[in-house]
């Protein structure tokens, strides 16, 4: 038999070069969202997974005042769900976020829902209208963020989105603290995940030419932690100042977020992915007050006072109104399941807080770490060569006994195909493992798959090597 060649030759160069072309393809969105991303997106999904209801530094308390389903069957249980929750729940839950002043109160409100169309409750309306109208005059009131629902196009430059306009853009324009203003929740995925990624901003197309309209999750971020509303406000609208340059054809849509307390957050393009850190467990009751994870927790609407939101939200906290449970009407599919849009708002907010924007490591350092993770998986077939020629130096019937015990374990252990799968799932949650602990700086490591590509040549080297042994095998048998 031949002696084993090393484990740098001209194979170990396919190897590198099929790893790095898989590598380069994944970092184009359009590749990495395809079947050959998939090991990747799965690796990151389960490094999110680990990561569920754990106490994360740098956030804080998070309540939800729940839009349950007593909220949208009205009055009687046995009646038709409503077309949109009832406007006099909703003026209670929104004056109940407001508060009083010189009492805790939240630092930022988010009502999830669209109250930029009047309803056939007149009545109700008009103290929504007046509660906007105290509110917008208010200092020390918390910085209100409505949701608002877009026509026309996806938000993209390409297709920019519009709005429709609203007696109610008034409070936003007019409010004297500066402290109401509307944001985009837009969540987006593909067939099977469909809130994987978050927008950072749309694109919206006005009279006046291209607009921007900054996320929910920014707002909220910057909100926390500002000393006003207004100076929140301020902040994201100076982010917007490069997206905008963006949507009118001009800029890149990288930007920062200057937050006070801390460094700037930096996002580069349009999306990035939501970084999950918190779900519900499956039996968990919505329709009593709890809590779903570390410092967030959910009120059903019925349940909800002014005295319980101050108390709960009062240390920079932040108050969604809105369907957190697992059949809200706004619910999408996550990769824990179905989820309420006001929870996958949540996530994307803790996410922001906690490393920023996920992002991938620079293009030159992930290129070294993945040509020692090739370098790696080569010498482990190597090794498993090396091992398998020592074994068959003498037949079995010539080794000592104690060679002998061994030689069953050592062929299963370098069996081409065997190996294949040992290291294709040590890669697999490798990368999984070092996602999960450089999440916490909005890091993640995407080699599953260009690691794959460089396992595979080796396994088929190693294939072809044995079945050249076992021809020799055979020609010496005869």
């Amino acid at each position: 038999m031949n002696k084993a060649r090393g484990p740098f030759d001209f194979n170990f160069l396919v190897s590198l070069f099929l790893a790095l072309a898989v590598w380069v393809g994944l970092r184009n969105d359009v590749v990495w969202e395809s079947f050959i991303g998939e090991a990747d997106r799965e690796a990151i999904q389960i490094a999110f997974a680990m990561r569920v209801n754990r106490t994360l530094e740098g956030t804080g308390p998070i309540l939800f005042l729940n839009l349950d389903d007593s909220v949208w069957h009205g009055e009687k249980s046995d009646s038709p769900p409503l077309a949109y929750a009832p406007r006099p729940v909703i003026y209670k839950l929104l004056r109940d976020s407001f508060g009083t002043p010189g009492f805790p109160r939240p630092s930022v409100v988010i009502a999830d829902f669209d109250l930029f169309w009047r309803t056939p409750d007149e009545e109700a309306e008009s103290r929504i209208d007046a509660l906007l109208e105290e509110w917008g005059r208010d200092p020390e009131a918390p910085l209100l963020v409505l949701q608002r629902e877009v026509v026309d196009g996806d938000g993209t430059k390409a297709y920019p989105a519009a709005i429709r306009p609203s007696l109610r853009d008034r409070f936003i324009d007019e409010a004297p603290e500066g402290n109401i203003v509307w944001a985009s929740a837009l969540f987006t995925g593909d067939e099977v995940i469909g809130a994987r990624y978050f927008e950072h901003f749309l694109c919206l197309k006005t009279d006046n030419g291209p607009a921007v309209v900054a996320s929910t999750a920014l707002y909220a971020v910057a909100g926390r932690r500002s000393a006003t509303a207004r100076d929140a406000v301020a902040q994201v609208d100076a982010a917007m100042e490069e997206p905008l340059r963006y949507c009118a054809g001009e800029g890149s849509g990288s930007y920062d977020l200057e937050v006070s307390g801390r460094d700037a957050l930096f996002f580069s393009g349009q999306r990035s992915l939501i970084n999950y850190s918190a779900r519900p467990q499956s039996d968990f009751d919505f329709t009593t007050p709890g809590l779903i994870a570390a410092d967030m927790f959910v009120i059903p609407a019925a349940a909800v006072s002014g005295e319980m939101v101050g108390g709960l939200a009062a240390n920079s906290g932040i108050v969604i109104i809105g369907s957190a449970s697992l059949t809200a009407r706004d619910r999408h599919i996550t990769p824990y399941g179905p989820m309420g849009g006001s929870l996958i708002i949540a996530n994307t907010v803790r996410g922001l807080e906690v490393g920023g924007q996920v992002h991938r490591l620079h293009w030159a350092i992930e290129a070294l770490l993945l040509s020692v993770f090739v370098s790696l998986i080569v010498l482990a077939f190597w090794y498993c060569r090396l091992a398998r020629e020592i074994v068959d130096i003498e037949p079995a019937s010539q080794v000592p006994w104690y060679v002998e015990a061994y030689q069953i374990p050592f062929a299963l252990l370098t069996n081409p195909v065997i190996v294949k799968i040992l290291i294709g799932v040590s890669v697999f949650w490798l990368g999984a493992l070092a996602t999960y602990y450089m999440l916490d700086y909005g890091l993640w490591i995407g080699f599953a798959a260009p690691a794959y590509a460089a396992a595979l040549n080796e396994a088929r080297e190693d294939f072809e090597e044995l079945m050249e042994n076992l021809r020799e095998k055979k020609a010496r048998a005869k």
